[in-house]
């Protein structure tokens, strides 16, 4: 039985120490370092490296877990206990000199997240999580948005590398609300949903994801009271590549109105 405490706080410690390398290794970023995966898909030594050092000293904190990670630094396999790991969320924005990105770290038992920490280097906030109810923005806890509507929202959403016709369908339902409320992309899905998390932001949408950019943000929200779901209504949002993530208080809206827009999923 492992001490859920005694982890987040070590993995909070790691994720604030895997940022600031992000953060000094930024500063020193050659165009001559950075390589595409695909379109508009960057990615660094320094990725790399940071999923490294969050593999080796996860590691130490649970003999035996296994690792689910994006830079592939280690075969998966399943297990009782897998850290679902993003050493650098945000590449593009990295890349470019920008901001945010962040070190994403879930913890997950039995198919089932159980932890979640997000940190972002640069604004040096720590989102963290490991039950409803027991979430801290650097310390202090928080809750969703109040806000009930559409009308005057403040959403997030991304736009994924490969848009099929129903992400471009998806995309022309948002673009018929831009004169009823505001719509931004940051550019790192972890950090994303946590501002949904704190109440920044009401709500965020984006398709093509994966475990590792989803994993500890949707926990940390619903642990805040939001709402996470995938495209259907359903809870396979971490697995199924599709998040709509809410306050919970507009979500039947967006849902309604710019993923489905009346139509009825197959």
């Amino acid at each position: 039985m492992i001490d859920i405490n005694k982890i987040r706080n070590n993995v909070e410690q790691i994720a604030c120490s895997t940022g600031e390398f992000l953060k000094e290794q930024q500063a020193q970023l050659h165009q001559s370092d950075i390589e595409l995966k695909g379109t508009r898909n960057f990615v660094t030594h320094i990725d790399t490296e940071a999923e490294k050092m969050l593999v080796k000293k996860l590691g130490e904190l649970i003999p035996g877990a296994t690792f689910l990670t994006e830079e592939g630094t280690v075969t998966y396999v399943d297990g009782q206990y897998t850290w679902i790991i993003d050493p650098l969320d945000g590449t593009t924005n990295y890349v470019h000199g920008d901001t945010p990105f962040s070190v994403s770290v879930a913890l997950m038992k039995d198919r089932e997240i159980i932890l979640g920490v997000v940190y972002d280097p640069v604004a040096d906030e720590l989102f963290s999580a490991s039950a409803k109810g027991k979430v801290t923005l650097n310390g202090n806890s928080f809750k969703t948005s109040l806000h009930q509507t559409l009308t005057n929202g403040y959403i997030g959403f991304g736009i994924p590398y490969s848009l099929d016709d129903r992400g471009e369908k998806i995309l022309k339902n948002a673009a018929g609300q831009f004169r009823k409320c505001s719509f931004r992309i940051k550019g790192s899905a972890a950090i994303e949903i946590c501002y949904v998390a704190c109440g920044r932001s009401d709500a965020y949408f984006h398709s093509g994801l994966s475990p590792w950019d989803v994993a500890a943000g949707t926990f940390i929200l619903e642990c805040a009271g939001g709402t996470c779901t995938d495209f259907s209504g359903g809870r396979n949002y971490i697995f199924n590549k599709e998040l709509v993530a809410s306050n919970g208080k507009i979500h039947q809206e967006i849902m309604d109105k710019i993923i489905n827009n009346g139509e009825t999923n197959p």
